[in-house]
């Protein structure tokens, strides 16, 4: 009996303390028997080489070493964690539901390409993921949390889509670097992501080396440095959600959308820009299109919704500082006539370039708290509410703008309440 519990406290001993030592070339299946699976030195699975890791895996990185995908990386549920990095290097990586908890250097794709399904980088001391000279990759459903530099930097890859992701306190040591940052290239697909409350610029889009020019499309971008910032770049800029973008009291803050420079051309229409600073700020010669009726193209007719972008008492909706004249017809000027409108347009009364804004639209929005536009605030609007509430997208610009009761620049319990009170009175 006394020898069959020696053999048992073996066992648990042993299977508390199994671990698995790798480094040089790697390749095969890891599975969670391994685990954890310790690099004791650099790792790298080679050209012509696969390796799999299973769901449970968890990888100790260390905080000198790199993980290095020249081959194939396939790789599910696995935790990849406590510093160093995991880089490809013209290699093909897959992960789905990974976590990658306070690397060093992030995951940083050079060349090759990458596919990011559901994973979580919480804590990197640098960018959380990097594309750099990389094609046809992917980051979907994924959360990129309190990074040093950038959540996403993308530089000179084409075909790279980002959606239906999380970002959320990067650029924890620099307010100048995006939490999404888009440099001389042009993704296919900026969409659906909630970018809130980073330390810098929700979304920068700049032109250094070449072309960038991405669609950025039914995105919730709040409460960063500025909301979105391009520099010579002709971004589409299309029914994003772009409010509360400021740092307390810095005027140097606080732009809805950022346009600076001759190349900044793009095309801004169907945006609810509310409770910024400046709904948008054009600088140094750009002329981004906020609405023209005189041409026949359908994709450029307005139909901004702007609101409340006040600082210091003074509203400014549109900031134009340039020489030259702004397109801005056909949107939304929530309560305000020719007049009041003009009066919120920093342009060539005060000093700028002209803004040329009318015809406004001029088919009204249902009076907030009627959320379904039925002239009657029912509990059929409580059921609108709380669909934007609980559903898996995001609402609309207008929707979002409707169901914001009380005005704070976030739909949830309160807006509830408030809506419930306007119903009963």
């Amino acid at each position: 009996m006394r020898t069959k519990i020696v053999l048992l406290l073996l066992f648990i001993t042993n299977s508390l303390i199994a671990q698995t030592l790798v480094s040089g070339n790697i390749g095969g299946v890891w599975d969670r028997q391994g685990n954890p699976y310790l690099l004791t030195a650099n790792c790298v699975v080679a050209i012509g080489d696969t390796l799999i890791i299973e769901n449970g895996v968890r990888i100790d990185l260390d905080s000198t070493f790199e993980f290095r995908v020249q081959g194939v990386l396939s790789a599910s549920g696995a935790i990849f964690h406590n510093g160093g990095s995991v880089r490809g290097d013209n290699g093909l990586l897959e992960f789905y539901n990974c976590g990658f908890i306070e690397l060093e250097g992030g995951i940083n794709i050079i060349s090759g390409s990458a596919m990011l399904y559901g994973c979580g980088i919480e804590g990197a001391a640098g960018t959380g993921i990097s594309f750099s000279n990389t094609d046809s990759s992917y980051v979907r459903w994924t959360q990129v949390i309190d990074s040093g530099d950038y959540g996403i930097k993308i530089f000179q890859s084409d075909e790279v889509e980002v959606s239906n992701c999380l970002l959320i306190g990067n650029s924890v040591n620099d307010f100048n670097h995006p939490a999404l940052f888009i440099d001389s290239c042009s993704p296919q697909i900026i969409e659906n992501n909630i970018i809130d409350n980073n330390h810098g610029q929700g979304v920068g889009v700049w032109t250094l080396t070449s072309i960038a020019a991405p669609v950025i499309r039914g995105n919730f971008i709040r409460g960063n440095f500025t909301g979105i910032t391009v520099v010579n770049s002709p971004a589409y800029i299309l029914d994003n959600i772009i409010v509360a973008n400021y740092q307390e009291g810095n005027f140097n803050s606080g732009a809805g959308i950022y346009a600076g420079f001759g190349s900044s051309m793009g095309i801004v229409m169907g945006n609810y820009i509310g409770g910024n600073y400046y709904g948008v700020s054009i600088i140094n010669d750009a002329s981004p299109n906020l609405g023209d009726m005189v041409n026949d193209y359908p994709g450029d007719d307005g139909l901004n919704l702007f609101y409340d972008n006040t600082f210091d008492g003074q509203t400014w909706h549109i900031w134009n500082s340039t020489s030259s004249p702004i397109m801005a017809q056909n949107n939304y000027w929530l309560g305000l006539d020719l007049s009041e409108v003009d009066a919120t347009l920093y342009d060539n009364e005060e000093g700028g370039g002209e803004v040329i804004f009318e015809p406004i639209y001029a088919a009204p929005l249902p009076e907030p708290p009627d959320i379904n536009n039925d002239e009657f605030v029912n509990i059929l609007d409580v059921v609108v509410l709380i669909e934007s509430i609980v559903g898996m997208g995001l609402p609309d610009p207008v929707t979002f703008y409707l169901s914001d009761i009380n005005h704070d620049f976030d739909i949830n319990v309160n807006d509830v309440i408030a809506l419930i009170d306007s119903v009963v009175q």
